[in-house]
């Protein structure tokens, strides 16, 4: 059977692309400069029901300027991370810890990986304070620090950790019901029965392994603030190769304490010039 799928399903499926090459970070999005503490709380998303507000229009699904929305906030949270197991049942984890000061010009990131349930090599955290990166690489006595003058636009790197624009999937999704997460009213989206049916119905071809991949399961989410802001996202799928190998995937996207995150300098800067 030939399945045909719309522009925007068709860009839903780079996802499972992207996982089945093996690329967990979902692109060139590598921030130069992420987060530390935050006064905020990652609260998960709680309540439902109910018809929403704020940005979307109660039930269509519509973004705000995030660079703007942010810029005004001046401090924020990213979290992003990705678990999955291959077809030769490896598992994988990534997460990726971004946490910014727009007015004060710092920022803090720690990005952390594991295969099988272990570390791999360690740790990278970057600070960004006063035109200055700096990088720890590893952790406890193996750990390496640099320093080099310059820093990253943090702002476009958060905004690129969303992929809720960078799919445009927006024609496809529905209104769910309103909800709370980290202390703020949102509106959550689904992708469509319709457009979760064509997915399944097709299949990808799985990169690095032979044959195509089945799509048995794909889910998508976004919760929108009534700014517009997507506040969270996730994804997730399962499917089956030719010789019937099980593979799954799993991505989730936070942008929690808005307006009141702090950006402290990390014990190891000193490291740098040692």
């Amino acid at each position: 059977m030939t399945v045909m799928y719309s522009g925007h399903i068709r860009l839903l499926l780079v996802v499972l692309l992207v996982v089945l090459a093996g690329c967990v970070g979902g692109g060139d999005v590598t921030p130069d400069a992420e987060g530390a503490d935050s006064t905020g709380t990652d609260d998960g998303a709680t309540g439902g029901g109910g018809s929403g507000s704020g940005g979307a229009d109660g039930d269509e699904f519509e973004l705000g300027d995030p660079e703007s929305l942010l810029r005004d906030a001046g401090s924020f949270t990213v979290t992003w991370s990705y678990a999955g197991v291959d077809a030769n049942g490896v598992e994988t984890e990534f997460t990726r810890e971004f946490y910014a000061d727009l007015e004060s010009e710092r920022s803090y990131s720690r990005t952390m990986s594991a295969t099988d349930g272990q570390a791999d090599g360690g740790s990278i955290e970057q600070f960004v304070a006063d035109g200055v990166t700096y990088t720890r690489f590893g952790s406890g006595d193996d750990a390496m620090v640099t320093s080099q003058e310059g820093s990253a636009e943090v702002l476009g790197t958060a905004i690129a950790l969303s992929q809720a624009r960078a799919y445009g999937a927006d024609d496809d999704m529905v209104f769910a019901g309103t909800e709370t997460f980290d202390g703020v009213t949102v509106d959550r989206y689904e992708l469509s029965t319709t457009a979760e049916a064509l997915i399944r119905a097709g299949s990808v071809a799985a990169q690095d392994q032979p044959g195509t991949l089945q799509v048995t399961n794909f889910e998508y989410a976004v919760l929108v603030d009534e700014d517009g802001l997507s506040r969270y996202e996730s994804w997730a799928f399962s499917g089956r190769t030719d010789d019937q190998n099980e593979m799954s995937g799993s991505w989730e996207y936070s942008l929690t304490a808005v307006g009141s995150t702090t950006v402290d300098e990390p014990d190891w800067v000193d490291e740098a010039g040692a």
